[in-house]
């Protein structure tokens, strides 16, 4: 019969108590005791004197506390001076480790240091919340439609007047670069713009010099940027300076304030403010005016949603009802317009706007390369803890605690983080200037510093090491005693969390590189698209009022240079959001009223850019309607939506805003790209007028570029000796609409990269230690006969077959996430199946070569030296 043994419960509140010393002892004599009563009284007394005997043990309980304190500063310093030992005594091991979590961890701070950037735009505003943007919706027909940052120039001043929830607005007008004069001498304002006195209210833009309440008293007041002041003042006060804008002495402005120089994290950017108020009688009224942004302040506690419904009944009161047909109006929060306007067109005045998604896109890249990295360290610090099984077990045999094992290893692994994350900012220091180039900003790295950022980052170090650790501290604290003396590791079965990591690990960065792969393709894609007209060898030349005058004069001595081939004018540059014009035309029954996409030009545009008629003819100087600019052409889109196609429309009344009289269609031009290829070719006409030109095009001959623009120059410098020469090769402007594009696919291919090196760290890491394990088991099959290549095949074939599985895992998931992304561009590559080939296949070889080269080592070792050591 088994013996009665006293109550666990009691027992486990003993040990609890007493301390350990003495514990034995006493549970030994209460044990003893219980077992005597139990011959002498019945089983509940015995176990309720056992419950008294327990109670009086309490008296020990200081007796514990003192017996059991320590000081852990001595075991914390011991646990430092092992982990210094083991970095020292495995250094190639050491800086595997350190190394691929250190560059995880520079690869985010970076990513962080952008995303926090771009989060910050408008930021400094204090009233950022209750301020919107009014842009509109332009649409033709069924088919068409398009957002716009444009406003209509009376709309701010009559929605204040209309809606009591609009308590103030400003208008922003960019005149861009203009022309400045003082004590004859020329200087430039590179961002000029037109604005509201009401601007530096709302926005907190600051004054430097100057009383904000006044700076714009009088129409004729002008404030510029410190750096402008600098240029054209130097030391002299600014204050009260006369300056002549444009040449133009009705313009003569006196300077009545300077501001700081805004910031690159505003989406408004200008060097140069004026007022409204010189425009203000000849616009007041002009609905047409349709070329600025409008900003509204909204009162505390007023629904956005609610005004913007009544915008329409807004259009109708001063438009009538059919501008219904045409356009809408909608509000966009101050603190969405440098992110969330992707899909809004003529955003003429958002500085280095920026994609949501990407923005994104990069914290989830961030995130997963920091996370290859971690898993690294994870797995090679559960290899590496597994080969020290006789180190826990001395100090389990001398009394060490499962806590005390497993402190001393989340220690490590807490400071290699931490290492690695002092390696990290090295990094990111030696980075941060190189990457700046890449994305264009300013990033810069003592942000991170900042109490709550550093406090972040510590945070998130701590964790990765914390998370690391715990694996291998865990399992090597639970090894049995006996069996670490001896030196066994942990069993075979335990490598499959290791496995599963590498897979996990693998797949992610394959996903990367296909991803980048294909964004690459896309952008090469859509650069070297055939966009329907030829943009090569063509020089855009920035014109100006006072030399559009001589136009004619300069293009006959431009056709006269033996380098130039061809000579034309436009007002809109192609691969700019062209202008909208609300338009009209003649059906069978009626005048129908729209609005399109328009492009002024001079006569031999379309010949000038070798673009296809398909019906009809183009524009010439031989026909008096043509030179009246009662001549348009249209493109297919558009002839589709005037309700005919190929012929039929020739002949068809039509005219655009400003015109008295209709004018005819002559012809239709083929389908061309002005917009970037994720905007679909939108209905578009072509006019021609013979003043006000923006540009004019120039192509020179291929075999002498630079001769060619030596010409236009001289040219230029005799007949505007007043007016520098300004020039951009046509492909590089169109080039340069894919900026956040091109930034994003840079990044993304650092970081694809960056995951492919951590990622093989690893495998490296893995393999050495799997070679190291196995070292007698491949000296017994070279002695008994293995050629070196199989035995580089036996120690291999585990991890390229890990590879491939990562491969097959990830492979669906990128092609269902990719497809995604390239629906949003309307002219796209196609996914096919020799990129995840090519990729995969890759991947498998620089996995096989990462193994392979310790394989080799160990296959062309003498096996006498490796069973030896063993």
């Amino acid at each position: 019969m088994k013996q009665q043994a006293p109550p666990l419960l009691l027992r486990k509140l003993l040990k609890r108590i007493i301390a350990y010393e003495i514990y034995d002892e006493v549970e030994g004599d209460l044990a003893e005791l219980f077992h005597e009563r139990l011959n002498e009284m019945s089983l509940a007394k015995a176990k309720w004197l056992y419950f008294i005997d327990v109670l009086c043990s309490l008296r020990n309980f200081n007796l514990k506390r003192k017996l059991s304190f320590y000081n852990p500063l001595v075991m914390y310093k011991n646990y430092f001076k092992i982990t210094f030992r083991n970095l020292l005594k495995h250094k190639g091991y050491s800086f595997i480790n350190i190394f691929g979590l250190a560059l995880g961890m520079a690869s985010c701070l970076l990513i962080l240091l952008f995303v926090n950037n771009e989060l910050s735009f408008d930021g400094f505003h204090k009233k950022k919340a209750s301020i919107y943007r009014l842009d509109e919706v332009q649409s033709f027909g069924s088919v068409s439609e398009q957002k716009v940052a444009l406003s209509m120039y009376p709309m701010g001043p009559n929605l204040l007047l209309d809606y009591p929830e609009v308590i103030d607005f400003t208008r922003f007008w960019g005149m861009n670069r203009t022309l400045l004069k003082h004590n004859n001498q020329s200087f430039y304002a590179e961002n000029l713009a037109r604005v509201d006195t009401s601007f530096l209210k709302m926005f907190d833009f600051e004054l430097v010099e100057g009383n904000k309440a006044n700076v714009f008293e009088e129409p004729n007041n002008i404030i510029i940027s410190e750096s402008l002041a600098k240029v054209i003042f130097g030391n002299e006060n600014p204050l009260g300076q006369l300056i002549d804008v444009d040449d133009d002495r009705e313009n003569q402005m006196k300077v009545a304030g300077v501001f700081a120089d805004t910031p690159d994290n505003s989406h408004l950017q200008f060097d140069a403010l004026v007022s409204t108020k010189l425009w203000e009688e000849e616009n007041r009224g002009n609905w047409g005016w349709n070329f600025l942004n409008t900003y509204i302040q909204l009162a505390d506690n007023t629904d956005a949603e609610r005004l913007e419904a009544k915008l329409d009944d807004f259009l109708v009161k001063y438009l009538g009802e059919d501008i219904l047909n045409a356009y809408s109006l909608f509000l966009q929060p101050l603190s969405d317009v440098h992110l969330g306007s992707m899909d809004i067109t003529h955003d003429y005045y958002n500085h280095k706007k920026f994609d949501r998604s990407s923005v994104n896109i990069f914290l989830i890249l961030a995130f997963f390369v920091l996370l290859i990295a971690s898993i690294n360290f994870m797995n090679l610090s559960t290899a590496r803890a597994a080969t020290r099984s006789r180190e826990v077990g001395v100090r389990k045999s001398i009394g060490a605690f499962k806590g005390q094992i497993t402190g001393q290893f989340m220690i490590e692994s807490i400071m290699l983080s931490f290492i690695a994350l002092i390696i990290a900012f090295l990094l990111s220091w030696a980075a941060i200037a190189p990457l700046n180039g890449i994305i264009d900003r300013n990033l810069d790295l003592s942000l991170i510093f900042q109490p709550i950022n550093l406090v972040l980052v510590l945070i998130v170090t701590t964790t990765i090491g914390l998370l690391s650790g715990v694996y291998p501290a865990l399992v090597m604290s639970r090894f049995n005693t006996i069996m670490a003396l001896k030196g066994s590791g942990m069993k075979s079965g335990k490598s499959f969390f290791r496995n599963a990591l590498v897979v996990f690990q693998y797949a992610i960065a394959i996903t990367i590189i296909i991803g980048t792969v294909l964004a690459t393709e896309q952008l090469n894609y859509m650069q070297n698209l055939d966009l329907g007209f030829k943009k090569d060898l063509v020089v855009a030349v920035n014109m100006y009022s006072d030399t559009n005058t001589k136009y004619d004069l300069l293009k006959t001595e431009l056709m006269s240079q033996k380098n130039i081939t061809n000579v034309t004018a436009t007002k809109q540059r192609l691969g700019n959001n062209l202008h909208q014009n609300g338009m009209q035309y003649r059906s069978d029954t009626a005048l129908i009223t729209g609005v399109t996409s328009s492009v002024v030009v001079d006569h031999n545009f379309m010949d000038f850019y070798e673009m296809e008629i398909v019906e009809g003819r183009a524009l010439s100087g031989e026909y008096a309607n043509d030179k009246a600019g009662l001549s348009f052409v249209v493109n297919e889109s558009l002839a589709k939506e005037l309700g005919a196609g190929g012929k039929e429309v020739l002949g068809m009344a039509f005219h655009y805003d400003g015109m008295d009289t209709l004018g005819t269609i002559v012809g239709v031009v083929k389908n061309f790209n002005y917009n970037k290829l994720n905007l679909k070719v939108d209905p578009l006409f072509l006019s021609y007028q013979e003043w006000g030109w923006s540009e004019v095009n120039v192509k020179l001959k291929a075999d002498n570029i630079q001769e060619g623009l030596a010409e236009i120059e001289s040219v230029w410098s005799t007949l505007f000796p007043q007016r520098p020469f300004e020039y951009q090769f046509l492909d590089d402007h169109i080039d340069k609409m894919y900026k956040s594009e091109q930034q994003l696919t840079k990044v993304i291919s650092i970081l694809s990269v960056l995951a492919i090196i951590i990622a093989s760290l690893g495998l490296f890491g893995l393999a050495s230690f799997t070679v190291k394990q196995r070292l007698k088991e491949m000296g017994i099959r070279k002695v008994l006969g293995a050629s070196v290549s199989e035995i580089v095949m036996i120690l291999s074939k585990k991890f390229t077959a890990l590879v491939l599985i990562a491969f097959l895992i990830s492979a669906p998931i990128t092609f269902y996430l990719m497809e995604g992304w390239l629906a949003g561009y309307a002219y796209s590559v196609g996914i096919g199946a020799g990129i995840f080939l090519i990729v995969g296949v890759g991947s498998w070889l620089i996995a096989l070569l990462t193994v392979s080269f310790q394989s080799y080592r160990v296959a062309s070792s003498n096996p006498v030296e490796t069973l030896r050591i063993e």
